[in-house]
This record gives structure tokens, sequence and C-alpha cells, in this order.
């Protein structure tokens, strides 16, 4: 693949092939279910059974595991609930509950990362989340989050390298605070402001440091410090929902940088409208950054299923990026638009997924704002280009843009009621520009639940790189709930 026209011959043959065999046999699942497909288990048509089945009783339904702490009532418990007590001022009654839970992962992986004097670098390595949610009603609560194993950088977390630029220990433990934020609704955290309730104060709030993510990700991806307040269900004329939100973010903003910078501001208007045909985002924001570039951007976004392709669900979505001042290498702000395309069916007689995502990129699209471990802009496009978010191991093919088209096309077979699952995906990237950015690549992804805790991941990959450093690697995750 060292020959530029070698990738480019690859890239359009897989393109065009890929395209034609997937668009045709879609609508024609019926005859692929009788055949080779589903890879999966098959799954019956459900009907209306004739015959009288009894109700479950307690005993007769599988327990729910219990979170790591449930203080108070139980999280989705039975039974009477705790009376709770009013607050003085504001009205309100509060039935506080402790729910407390974690995610652990560990992962072994090896992978090519073309740095100087190493070809492979191979770890193991770990993220630990801890959420404790303090639940006050039905919509008051505040949330904590820490990663006491890492500091939410590539090379930032716990891990020992067998193999690399780093071998040896690397210990980050800390106890940082990730996210903490208070959300809720006005009129259920006053209701004394309104007792009869016929005043328009139902907004919902949040305030401190949370996750934001809009436009599946492509237009901002972050943990900030913000407020933001919501109105939903508002009645307009063709539409069964329509909300609008606004948030102002004043710190930890990362602009591809992998600086949370104190000198950013982040104001942003998002809409969204629930129709008989398509449910419909836009989303504005304006970045005020007194170190970097300030920025606009404006996303798109409809999503909808087609009955005259068969039934099949696709999502277009638009963004754009402008530099209001001047343009930053390094994907931090730049001028340009991205376009991407979604297309996937349920297989018959099966719950598989077939899906082909297509995307172009025009000039060099930025993001408002981007975790430092999480993917680019095309991290949603497949497996290929997502990140798995823990430690050294970024993504098989390249996930920003600057004039660059390609795809990804997979198959999600699932088995044991879902327990199991298989990704089979094939990924492209083409710069038009003349970059050495081009790519090919293949890889899987197979989970297997256990029991009710755990989750075995296992992933491989190989990737034909236009500037001849194959890349190719493999992981295996022990992915723990509790």
């Amino acid at each position: 693949m060292n020959n530029p026209t070698d990738c480019q011959s690859y890239f359009w043959h897989a393109f065009g092939f890929t395209a034609v065999v997937l668009l045709a046999l879609l609508p024609a699942q019926s005859a692929l279910s009788d055949g080779f497909w589903p890879l999966g288990e098959k799954v019956p048509v459900q009907t209306l059974s004739e015959t009288y089945i009894p109700f479950k009783g307690k005993d007769e339904i599988t327990n729910r595991p219990k979170l790591m702490i449930e203080a108070g009532d139980a999280f989705l418990g039975t039974g009477k609930l705790y009376k709770g007590f009013d607050v003085p001022v504001l009205g309100a009654v509060w039935q506080p509950r402790l729910w407390a839970y974690l995610i652990n992962r560990t992962t072994l992986q090896t992978f090519d990362n073309h740095a100087p004097n190493t070809d492979r670098e191979t770890e193991l390595a770990n993220r630990l989340d801890i959420f404790a949610n303090l639940q006050l009603t039905g919509t008051e609560k505040i949330l904590l989050q820490l990663r006491p194993t890492d500091n939410n950088k590539p090379r930032r977390f716990s891990r020992y390298t067998f193999e690399g630029q780093e071998e040896g220990w690397e210990n980050e433990l800390n106890i940082d605070v990730e996210s903490l934020f208070f959300e809720g609704d006005l009129g259920s955290l006053v209701p004394n402001l309104d007792p009869a309730g016929t005043t328009l104060l139902d907004f919902g709030y949040s305030v401190g440091r949370q996750g934001v993510t809009f436009q599946e990700g492509i237009i901002l991806n972050d943990t900030i410090d913000a407020v933001g307040f919501v109105r939903n269900n508002l009645v307009f004329p063709g539409t069964s929902n329509l909300r609008i939100a606004g948030m102002w973010g004043w710190n930890r903003l990362d602009r591809n940088d992998r600086a949370r910078s104190a000198d950013s501001n982040m104001f942003g208007l998002f809409t969204f409208a629930d129709t008989s045909v398509s449910t419909y985002n836009l989303d504005l924001i304006y970045v005020e950054d007194n170190s970097n570039s300030d920025g606009l951007y404006i996303g798109a976004s409809s999503i909808q299923r087609i009955r005259a392709l068969g039934g099949i669900s696709t999502a277009f979505r638009v963004n754009s990026s402008f530099a209001l001042e001047d343009e930053i290498p390094g994907n931090v702000m730049g001028d340009g638009t991205l376009i991407t395309a979604e297309f996937s069916s349920l297989v018959k007689k099966s719950i598989d997924i077939m899906y082909l995502n297509l995307y172009a990129g025009i000039d060099n699209f930025t993001q408002a704002g981007r975790e430092p471990i999480l993917g680019g802009p095309l991290a949603n496009t497949g497996v290929l280009f997502a990140s798995p978010n823990l430690s050294t191991h970024g993504a098989e093919i390249t996930p920003f843009v600057d004039d660059t088209i390609g795809f990804a096309t997979g198959y999600q077979a699932f088995w044991e009621h879902g327990r199991r699952n298989l990704i089979l995906e094939i990924g492209t990237r083409y710069d038009y520009n003349g970059g050495e950015t081009d790519a090919v690549g293949t890889g899987f992804q197979l989970q297997q639940a256990v029991g009710q805790h755990v989750q075995l991941q296992l992933d491989g990959w190989y990737t034909f790189q236009d500037d001849g450093n194959d890349d190719s690697g493999a992981r295996f995750e022990v992915l723990i709930v509790y």
C-alpha cells in the first residue's frame, strides 16, 4: 500500500462493491433469511398467544442484581416508599436515597503505534468509573463521578507496559472529581412558585461538571463545567414534541489540544423536533477562546425510517465549523464541513443488524469540544473509527477529517437472547487532497455476558495504511458492572 494509486484503487473497489451489495440486499432480506443469513440465532415472528399465560409471581421472576450501594428506597424496588420530609420555603417533599455503582474495565492490548524506536505497544491497563447518585425526588438528583485509576489522557492510565515507549508500571491513582452536577425540574424543585400548577415553570436544569454530547458526538463530546436549561413538550404545529435547550460552559472545554482550558466560554442553543416523518435536530455553538481561536459551530440532523427501501433506518447529519479568527492546526480550530449518512436494517427472522455509514469531509472540520481519550468526529462511524477510551490505544482508522471521504460497513449478530454478539466490519478512508492518510481496514468485536455483572470482549483488526505503516492489533477486555 506504499503507492497512493494502489490505496485509491483499493478504496474505490471496496466502496463500490460494498455499497452496491448492501443497498441491493437490504430491501431483499426475505430471500437472505432463507439462505446464509442470519448469522445470529433465528428469532420467530412474535404473535399474540391464544392460550392463557398466568402472571408470574415474585418468586418466579429473576432477582435484579443489587447496586454496590442502595441506601433508602431500593433502585427499581417494590413495596412502600419512604414518606420523606417537607422542605421549608421550597414546598417540595424530598425522599432521599443514595444509589452507587461502578464500572471497571481491564484490558490486555497489543497494537502498532508507529512511535520512534518502537514498532509495537503491549500493555495491561485499567479504567474504573465510580458513580454516586443522590436522588432527592423523582427529578432532582446530585451525581458524582470519580475515575480513580486514570487522568483522562492516553498516557495517564494506570497500566503495565510490556513493550513500548514507557515500559514498566505507570501509577495514575487520584481522587479528582470527573463529574459533579445537580439536575432536575424547576417546578418540582420549588412547587411554592406555582401551587396551582398553571404557570410555565416546567424547565429542566443542570448545573455543574457534566458530560455533554450533541450530534452523536460529532459537534461536541466533552465533560465541562456548565449550566443548562431545557424546555420540553412545547406545542408547535406539525410536531408531537418540540424541545429547546440553552447552555453556558465556562471551564474544562477541550478543543483537541489536551488542555482543559479555563480561558474559554461555550454558548449553545440546541433544538429538537419530533414529527410524523422524521426527528430533527438543529444545534448552534459559539466558543469564545482566549487561548486559541473563537469558533462557530452548526449541526443539523434528520433521523427516520424509509419504508420505500424496506424499512431501512437512516440518519443524515451535516456539521460545520467556522474559525472566527485564525485556524489552529492539529484539529483544534478549522473551517470545514462533515456530512454523514447512516443506513441500517434488521435482518429478517432475527435481531441481527446490517449497516452502512458514509462520510465526506470538506476542508478541516473540527469539534467544539472533545475529551482527550475520545475519538474524533468520526468516532460514531464504526468500531474501526472509535477509540476504546482506555489508555494509549486510539482508533484503528484516523477519526479526524480533512478533505477525506470513506465509509464503514458491517454486520452485528446476536445469540443467547443478546448476551453474546459479534460485529464484523470493513472501514475505509480516502484523502482526496493528496495527504497520506488513506486506509482500508477490517476488524471484529466479540462480546459475551457472564452472569449478571461481567462482560468479556475480544477485538482484532488489520489496517492497510497509505504511508506504509500497516496497523494490526488485538484487545481482550474484562468489564465488571456492580
